[in-house]
């Protein structure tokens, strides 16, 4: 089997050494080729990854057969992304492995991967149904929901840079609205000039 380890540290102070080792002798005991080792520092909630994104174009490309982790923190910036991304290995055929803890080569692991989805999707309706019956309450204390509205003033600016000839995303420079903005207050303005 052709096996990928990933290891991650959080700050440059850490080092990926011991995760390395373990995940070598461990691919060694079962007899699988190591055809890439990744190391990356970056924190948990980190969205860049390269070498993660690296090894996941492997997964995508059936250049490698397993992906070896030292711990599924390691892994996953969240439980969504962690269930996301075994989800999208586990279709693509390839084994997601974290020694002593999840082994999707296995019935027992593939299963107890299953039980990830189900908490994560299981949290994520706790949420929703907490934010639902939490708006009424809001509601009716007062208080504005949605996005802020955008200052009038700035609007105006971002049309006037339009009409005099100005693109979207140097209107949105610098005025500091959002291209969806621009184009719905160009769109609202169309219509008023279309029924006056």
């Amino acid at each position: 089997m052709r096996v990928a380890i990933y290891a991650r540290v959080s700050t440059a102070d850490q080092s990926t050494e011991r995760q390395i080792r373990e995940l070598r002798s461990y691919a060694q005991a079962r007899d699988w080729q190591i055809v890439r080792e990744a190391e990356e520092i970056a924190g948990k909630g980190s969205l860049k990854r390269p070498e993660r994104e690296d090894i996941l174009n492997m997964a995508r490309c059936r250049q490698v057969d397993a992906i070896l982790v030292q711990a599924l923190d390691r892994w996953g910036r969240s439980v969504q992304d962690l269930v996301l991304t075994m989800a999208e290995l586990e279709a693509l055929g390839v084994a997601f492995v974290v020694p002593g803890h999840i082994d999707m080569t296995t019935p027992m692991g593939r299963m107890l991967a299953h039980f990830l989805a189900a908490v994560a999707e299981f949290e994520r309706e706790l949420i929703r149904e907490r934010v639902r019956s939490g708006l009424p309450n809001a509601k009716a204390k007062g208080k504005s929901l949605g996005r802020p509205p955008v200052a009038s003033s700035r609007v105006e600016k971002g049309l006037l840079l339009l009409d005099q000839g100005k693109t979207y995303r140097e209107a949105v420079r610098q005025t500091g609205l959002s291209v969806s903005t621009l184009i719905r207050a160009k769109r609202e303005k169309k219509k008023l000039q279309a029924e006056g």
